[in-house]
């Protein structure tokens, strides 16, 4: 069973509120890095790479942005096969990706705002694991 923390990973300390953070939220908490600045290289990202159809991350951050983001920084994207949360490693730093939701795992503790660890879509209990990013050695 993995452990839970909640934490915003910085939101509030950098003065937003709001939701749809879930990707600025976990690269924070997995790597340490300001929130402000985080939120600040993805919409530019992702205005530059929509051609500036979507100029904001209000509403959330588009799979092709944080993968090029994350992969353009070293870490590695770790597909997974009917996988469930708590397949991810126990060990280390990760960030997972899940249905329309992402989130810090550290040390096999979820890192999030909200207790994102279960769901009801599943028999399991668990949301499917699409998979994770491994940090750069």
């Amino acid at each position: 069973m993995l452990d839970f923390v909640q934490h915003d990973g910085g939101r509030d300390e950098a003065g937003f509120r709001g939701r749809s953070d879930c990707v600025v939220r976990s690269i924070c908490l997995v790597t340490g890095e300001a929130y402000a600045h985080v939120r600040q290289d993805l919409a530019h990202l992702q205005k530059t790479m929509t051609g500036g159809l979507y100029p904001s991350i209000s509403d959330g951050v588009m799979t092709p942005v944080h993968y090029l983001y994350l992969t353009s920084k070293g870490w590695a994207l770790q597909l997974t096969k009917n996988a469930y949360l708590p397949d991810i490693p126990r060990d280390g730093r990760y960030i997972a990706v899940i249905p329309r939701h992402m989130m810090a795992v550290r040390d096999g503790t979820v890192w999030d705002v909200w207790d994102s660890r279960f769901s009801r879509r599943t028999k399991s209990g668990y949301p499917r694991l699409l998979g994770y990013y491994v940090p750069p050695t």
